[in-house]
């Protein structure tokens, strides 16, 4: 398991619950950069008790950054895909984002804000998942659905769990 800020930036991932269903990735991408500069650097980690922030935490929270083009980057080490409605046609091209995402940061977070296709999710978290980091690679992945009918809801209220880690159940 790696260290490091990624597993803080996970869970306050899977805390995150959209405002609303937005028609463009980018606004979903906007939403999540402000949550987690808020949580990191401003809240003291939300309210978590995560002591990572208090006013000042440091931590750079940036969109399409890197060489990958992370679509939300954290400190240059977190890198975190954002799908809107996965479907088929987009696996793909997460595969190959996923690969390019292992090459420039620590630790991955693959997020969907709505699901088309929970199969082909499930195939490319499966891929990743099963992954041994080796000493040249040693990017670790989590993968994240976020549920369109818990869109605008409090995100304390809600439970992200599920199959395989991160909201296996209802899409």
């Amino acid at each position: 398991m790696i260290g490091g800020i990624g597993p803080d930036v996970w869970d306050l991932v899977q805390r995150w619950t959209p405002s609303q269903v937005y028609d463009h990735e980018r606004k979903y991408q906007s939403e999540l950069q402000d949550y987690l500069d808020q949580a990191l650097n401003e809240d003291g980690g939300g309210g978590m008790g995560l002591g990572l922030g208090g006013g000042g935490g440091g931590y750079a929270v940036s969109t399409e950054r890197g060489t990958a083009y992370g679509d939300v980057v954290v400190d240059d080490t977190v890198g975190i895909e954002l799908k809107r409605n996965f479907s088929n046609s987009q696996k793909r091209k997460l595969r190959g984002q996923l690969e390019d995402y292992a090459d420039n940061y620590d630790f991955v977070i693959a997020c969907t804000c709505g699901i088309e296709d929970p199969d082909g999710w499930r195939e490319v978290q499966q891929k990743f998942s099963q992954r041994q980091p080796g000493l040249m690679d040693m990017t670790e992945f989590r993968f994240e659905i976020k549920r369109r009918e818990n869109f605008g809801t409090d995100d304390s209220r809600r439970d992200s769990g599920g199959l395989l880690g991160g909201g296996g159940g209802i899409f």
